[in-house]
């Protein structure tokens, strides 16, 4: 499920990550699998690792049943990616039968290119699309999505969501060694759009790369030391603000940036499970991949922050991670 933090107040919430967080909770994901129709460096779930294909049809009716019984309204279709599933016509249907709307779709945005898809995605119930672009530079795009040529597609489809009045919009950008320098060059492009579209622009989430799937694979190229990603975002998110852009991050902890907490996406939405007859919280499955440090129950944050990865800080070390007060809580 994918709900709002109900433990984080903070003391300067942001506006547009506000209603970020309003567009997209309370939902519940279906995972449609993991084929993709692009090879991303960093990807998590990299589909050259499938073993099952996509999501059988029959299953998505019991997905959507439970998603509604544990009080969500709204579906996040993820991959893989969702564009190619093809079953997306029954999918609507299936959502609409429950009464649910306002879904959001997490998408590469190359199907997208199509009006007809866009067109689609409302038609559907989609009222969000979560559109993964990770940079302004042909190059660049090449290389993380290990293909040629397709950032023109990208392109028009993050012009025809602009042009699309019924959808919101936000960028998520992973952000890697191989892009983050091109960040301002992104936020620039971006305003240009919106300027052209006539809307605001879209609210943008850095999210530093995690070393999990393929970007663990490819990690030498890919990780920032956690102060130089810290740094990354934080200059992006004063171009940010000075251009009229909305700049979150994730997978960045507090104390790397305590002047940015109110921009934490993690503070904001809730990602976890629940066990469907009781309506009880699961704990979390994840901690074989981060921990925290003996240091971290001094810390203002520690009930709030994750930890760090082992594999960050087996690269890095431990030494940027450092207690800090209460510094953007109320």
């Amino acid at each position: 499920m994918h709900g709002r933090r109900a433990d984080v107040a903070l003391a300067r919430p942001h506006r547009r990550l506000l209603e970020l967080a309003d567009w997209l909770t309370p939902a519940f994901y279906i995972d449609f699998g993991r084929p993709c129709n692009s090879a991303c460096l960093y990807c998590a779930v990299p589909p050259h690792e499938d073993a099952q294909g996509f999501l059988p049809i029959a299953e998505v009716e019991a997905i959507v049943d439970a998603g509604a019984r544990c009080g969500c309204d709204r579906a996040i279709l993820i991959g893989g990616e969702p564009t190619i599933y093809p079953h997306l016509p029954q999918v609507w249907k299936t959502l609409a039968a429950a009464g649910l709307s306002r879904h959001i779709a997490m998408t590469n945005g190359l199907r997208l290119a199509d009006p007809a898809m866009a067109a689609q995605f409302v038609q559907g119930g989609v009222g969000t699309v979560h559109l993964s672009i990770d940079t302004w530079d042909t190059n660049t795009y090449d290389r993380l999505s290990r293909s040629t040529g397709k950032l023109g597609v990208q392109m028009a489809a993050l012009r025809n969501v602009l042009r699309e009045p019924a959808l919101h919009l936000y960028l998520y950008t992973a952000t890697t060694a191989l892009n983050a320098a091109g960040l301002p060059a992104l936020l620039r492009g971006l305003c240009d759009e919106a300027q052209r579209a006539g809307v605001e622009p879209p609210p943008v989430v850095l999210a530093v790369v995690k070393p999990l799937g393929d970007a663990l694979r490819h990690a030498d190229a890919l990780l920032l030391a956690p102060e130089v990603a810290a740094d990354h975002v934080r200059a992006a998110v004063r171009l940010g603000d000075e251009l009229g852009v909305a700049v979150g991050h994730r997978n960045l902890q507090a104390c790397l940036a305590p002047d940015l907490v109110d921009r934490n996406v993690d503070y904001y939405l809730d990602d976890f499970s629940v066990e469907v007859a009781t309506g009880l919280r699961l704990p979390f499955s994840h901690g074989e991949y981060w921990y925290k440090l003996p240091g971290c129950g001094a810390c203002g944050h520690r009930d709030l922050c994750t930890g760090l990865y082992r594999e960050t800080a087996r690269r890095s070390g431990e030494a940027c991670y450092r207690p800090m007060g209460r510094d953007g809580l109320a």
